[in-house]
């Protein structure tokens, strides 16, 4: 049973890399999209799981104002997927784990900032300049085929993003992505 779900689940991570490829048709089509409301959406999809992992997981949302993106919604949805996954799966029962989007003006162009930070055990310098390569997996914990970073990096170049790893004090791990950010719809 576990060999088929570590399998079913590789697959579905190398279909998810190959929509992200720039020959993808998928990876052009986009829209304009409140980054806020699916960052919403998807915490509270992932609550659940957290319960069971007795880990805290929320939404900080002192952002509350939507923060705009042209982007394709599913791609950045798996993105946030990838995110949320991996920080309840390697942060540890008893951790922490926080989704923030904010609107960032201190950058020349205005980005949408997306981090999910947790308070496990991090990683080290190292590990973080190597989990975005393909196949590449910081910790023998769990069952991931270290893909999750690699389609995360994936994504987020193909939005004309960056992503970014840093360490939380007194631990934990932070991943940030950078979007550029859309002007509001006009009503």
């Amino acid at each position: 049973h576990d060999s088929a779900t570590r399998s079913a689940h590789l697959v579905n991570q190398l279909l998810t890399l190959a929509r992200a490829e720039p020959e993808s048709v998928m990876a052009h089509d986009r829209k304009r999209f409140d980054l806020q409301r699916l960052a919403q959406t998807l915490t509270a999809e992932w609550v659940p799981r957290a319960l069971r992992a007795h880990i805290d997981l929320g939404l900080d949302d002192s952002a509350t104002a939507p923060v705009w993106v042209e982007a394709n919604e599913l791609l950045v949805r798996e993105a946030l997927t990838n995110l949320i996954d991996n920080a309840l799966h390697y942060a540890g029962a008893g951790s922490q784990v926080t989704v923030r989007v904010t609107p960032d003006h201190t950058q020349a162009e205005p980005q949408a900032l997306l981090q999910v930070s947790d308070t496990g055990p991090g990683l080290s310098l190292a590990d973080r300049e190597r989990v975005f390569e393909r196949f590449v997996r910081a910790s023998e914990v769990g069952q991931g085929c270290g893909l999750g970073l690699a389609i995360v990096k994936e994504i987020v170049e193909r939005h004309h993003g960056e992503v970014r790893l840093d360490e939380v004090q007194p631990h934990g791990l932070c991943v940030s992505i950078r979007l550029p950010l859309s002007p509001a719809p006009a009503n």
